[in-house]
C-alpha cells in the first residue's frame, strides 16, 4: 500500500479547533490500561460487544432499513412497495471493486485501523456504517452521540457503540480495540452538516487516537477515509413540494402552492420567506434589501455575531464558524452560572448563536451554483426541518430517522488510507494537523470523483437564489 505521508515531509499551518465540542480529544492521552482521569467522577461503562447480536443486526439492518427484502427487492414495481423497500429506500450500494480492495487491505486482523467516513445525513449514515462493518470488520467499535447510546445503553453496548462523552476511557478503549485488529469507526466531521458534496474540516480525535496506537504497536496503523454520496434514481419533485408545505405550515409562512409548477420558484420563495421571518424575529433591519439572497443572509449573520460579541468576550478568529462556536461555549458557561433574568437572557443568546450557525450552513460557496441538484434541494429541506421544526413527536421522529423522497443509490468510495507513524513529542501538533488535512483533502477528492462519474443521471433545477427578490412571481 502506498505510503506518502512521512512525518518529516509534513507542513502544518492549520487551526484545527473543532467547530463544536463533539469528539474533542486532548493532546495528552493516558496509557491504554489507564482508568478514567481524576476529573471523571463516574466509571465509564465499557462496551460489551456480542458477536452474534452484531451479526444479526447487520442482516436486519440490510433487509429492513437499507436495501429491502431479498428477492422481492429485485422485482420492478414490487421493490418500491413500502413493506418491501428498506426504511431508507436504498436501491443499491455502489462500492467499486478497487475501493473494496483498498478497504480490505487497510482494515483486517493484521492492521490497526481507524475508519473516518463523511457525515452528509442523519440516520442513514449510521446504517451505512453498519453495512460497511459487515464487509471488513464485523465486531467494529463505533462512536455515537451520547444521547443515542443512553436511549438503550445495554443494547448499544452489546453492539459496541462508544458514547462520545466517555472521555479518556472511551478513547483508550478505542485504541485497544483497534490494536486487536477489530477496527474503530468515527465520523471525523463530528456533526451532520447535511452537505452531500462537501467534506468539512475534521475533528482531531481520529488523528490523535491513531497516533496513540502507533506508539503502542509495531503493526501498521491506518486512518481510513471513506466517503459516500446519496443519489436519487428518479424525479422526486412531488415529494419535495410536500416537504415544503410541511415547513411552510409549521413556521407560519404563506403557502406558495401556485408555484408547484416550478420547484426552483417554490424553493427560492421558501428560503426568502424563512430569511425574512428570522430577521423579524431577531430584530434585524436590513440596510439594503435590493440584493441577492446570499448577500442579505451574510449581513444578517454578521449582525447576529456582532450582537453576541458585544456581550461576550472571546478569542478572535478569522473563521466565522469558530467565532460562533466560541460564542456559544461562552454563553453556555454563563447559562450554567446564571439565574432568573440572566438565565433567560442566556437562553436568548443561545438562540441567536444557533441561528448564526444555521445561516452559515447554507452558503454561496456550496449553494451559489447556477443549478442545484435535487439531492442538494433535499438536503437543504431536511436541514431546515432539523434546525427549525423540533416540537412534537412527528418532528422528533422525522429528524431522527428522516425518510427519503424516493429510491436512492449510495455511491461509496475509499480514498488511499493514510499510514500513521510514530513521531517525536515536538512534532505531534504539526503531524496531527497534517493528518487531518490530508484525510479531508483525500475525502473531498474522492467525493468529487464520484460526482463526476454520476453527473449524467442527476436531476437539476435552476438556482434562483443569486438573483434579486423581485424575481419571485407575486402571490395570486
Amino acid at each position: 500500500m502506498r505510503d506518502d505521508l512521512s512525518p518529516l515531509r509534513l507542513v502544518a499551518q492549520y487551526d484545527n479547533e473543532p467547530m463544536t465540542n463533539d469528539l474533542r480529544v486532548t493532546d495528552s492521552m493516558p496509557s491504554v490500561a489507564a482508568m478514567p482521569s481524576a476529573k471523571t467522577e463516574r466509571v465509564w461503562p465499557r462496551p460489551a460487544p456480542h458477536a452474534g447480536l452484531m451479526w444479526a443486526i447487520g442482516i436486519a439492518n440490510r433487509w429492513l432499513m437499507l436495501t429491502g427484502i431479498p428477492i422481492l427487492r429485485n422485482i420492478p414495481f414490487v421493490r418500491d412497495l413500502p413493506f418491501v423497500h428498506g426504511y431508507f429506500w436504498i436501491r443499491d450500494i455502489d462500492l467499486p471493486d478497487d475501493d473494496r480492495q483498498t478497504l480490505d487491505r487497510a482494515v483486517n486482523v493484521g492492521t490497526v485501523s481507524f475508519m473516518g467516513p463523511n457525515h452528509p445525513e442523519f440516520g442513514t449514515d449510521w446504517l451505512i456504517d453498519k453495512e460497511i462493518s459487515t464487509y471488513c470488520a464485523p465486531r467494529m467499535a463505533s462512536w455515537a452521540d451520547r444521547g443515542i447510546v443512553s436511549a438503550a445503553p445495554k443494547f448499544f453496548s452489546m453492539n459496541n457503540l462508544i458514547a462520545n462523552d466517555g472521555g479518556e476511557a472511551a478513547k483508550d478503549y478505542s485504541v485497544e480495540w483497534a490494536i486487536k485488529g477489530e477496527g474503530v469507526l468515527l465520523h471525523p466531521e463530528g456533526t451532520v452538516r447535511w452537505t452531500n458534496d462537501v467534506v468539512h474540516p475534521l475533528f482531531p480525535g481520529i488523528a490523535q487516537m491513531a497516533m496513540k496506537a502507533a506508539e503502542l504497536t509495531d503493526r501498521p496503523v491506518f486512518i481510513v477515509p471513506i466517503v459516500w454520496k446519496y443519489r436519487y434514481v428518479g424525479d422526486v419533485s412531488r415529494r419535495m413540494h410536500r416537504e415544503m408545505r410541511i415547513i411552510e405550515d409549521a413556521l407560519g409562512l404563506p403557502r406558495r402552492e401556485e408555484l408547484d409548477v416550478s420547484l426552483s420558484w417554490r424553493f427560492q420563495a421558501l428560503q426568502l420567506n424563512i430569511l425574512s421571518r428570522q430577521m423579524r424575529h431577531f430584530g434585524f433591519t436590513e440596510t439594503d434589501s435590493d440584493r441577492d439572497f446570499f448577500d442579505r443572509q451574510a449581513e444578517f449573520q454578521q449582525y447576529l455575531i456582532t450582537t453576541l460579541e458585544q456581550r461576550c468576550s472571546i478569542e478572535h478568529s478569522s473563521h466565522t464558524d469558530k467565532r460562533i462556536t466560541r460564542l456559544a461555549r461562552a454563553i453556555r458557561a454563563n447559562f450554567a452560572e446564571s439565574t432568573g433574568e440572566e438565565r433567560t437572557s442566556s437562553k436568548h443568546d443561545l438562540a441567536i448563536a444557533e441561528e448564526a450557525k444555521r445561516l452559515g450552513e447554507f452558503t454561496r460557496e456550496v449553494y451559489g451554483t447556477p443549478v442545484l441538484t435535487q439531492e442538494q434541494l433535499y438536503e437543504s429541506l431536511k436541514r431546515t426541518r432539523d434546525r427549525m421544526l423540533r416540537r412534537g413527536w412527528k418532528s422528533v421522529l422525522a429528524n431522527m430517522l428522516p425518510r427519503p423522497f424516493g429510491p436512492r443509490v449510495v455511491h461509496v468510495g475509499v480514498p488511499e488510507p493514510i499510514r500513521v507513524e510514530r513521531v517525536q513529542e515536538s512534532e505531534k501538533p504539526a503531524y496531527e494537523a497534517a493528518l487531518l488535512e490530508t484525510a479531508r483533502a483525500r475525502m473531498q477528492a474522492k467525493l468529487d470523483d464520484i460526482n463526476r462519474r454520476i453527473v449524467g443521471g442527476r436531476y437539476v433545477h435552476a438556482n434562483l437564489l443569486s438573483v434579486k427578490v423581485e424575481s419571485i412571481p407575486p402571490n395570486r
